[in-house]
């Protein structure tokens, strides 16, 4: 569903309440949302239709489903918006979806068993996917669409934050 949030009143703009805009229709189990970084997209994983559905946020239409792979769980949009990386759970794979073409680009990057949670590197040269079912996570160089290595974790991990900031270097107080 689409909400409208409250607004305070502005100028000669009255004060607004919530309200709900829209009811969507998109697959069976909507279980995650991706938002492209500029916000003209939203990607909805339909967990039970093994497929995606795009939702236009400026006027709240799905423009449609695209088949992904077996239950897709988690999405992530590049930088660019232009590519939809989207983990399926009951593969062992992350489909890329072309946004500008409209349709699945190139073939499956193969991982660990159960990929769920997905982020980028800061630079965005790297993917890393949380592969639940076999307790690892799946690093994967995103120029080359190739999984580089995996990494051990404890039993069936399900998130993924990735520290996407520098702290300033300290300067020694003191002579040199």
């Amino acid at each position: 569903m689409a909400i409208a949030l409250a607004r305070d009143a502005e100028g000669s703009s009255p004060a607004q309440p919530d309200a709900l805009e829209a009811l969507l229709d998109v697959g069976k189990s909507p279980v995650h949302l991706a938002m492209k970084p500029d916000g003209g997209e939203l990607f909805v994983s339909n967990f039970d239709s093994d497929s995606i559905s795009e939702v236009i946020t400026t006027t709240n239409d799905v423009a449609g489903a695209y088949l992904m792979g077996s239950n897709p769980v988690c999405g992530i949009v590049n930088n660019d918006n232009s590519l939809l990386y989207e983990s399926n759970f009951r593969s062992q794979e992350i489909s890329i979806y072309s946004i500008d073409d409209g349709k699945r680009s190139g073939p499956s990057i193969h991982v660990g068993d159960g990929p769920d949670a997905l982020a980028f590197s800061s630079a965005g040269h790297l993917l890393f996917a949380v592969d639940a079912r076999s307790s690892d996570v799946a690093v994967i160089r995103t120029s080359s669409r190739s999984l580089f290595t995996l990494l051990p974790t404890g039993h069936q991990p399900n998130a993924i934050a990735i520290k996407s900031f520098r702290l300033p270097r300290r300067i020694p107080e003191g002579p040199v």
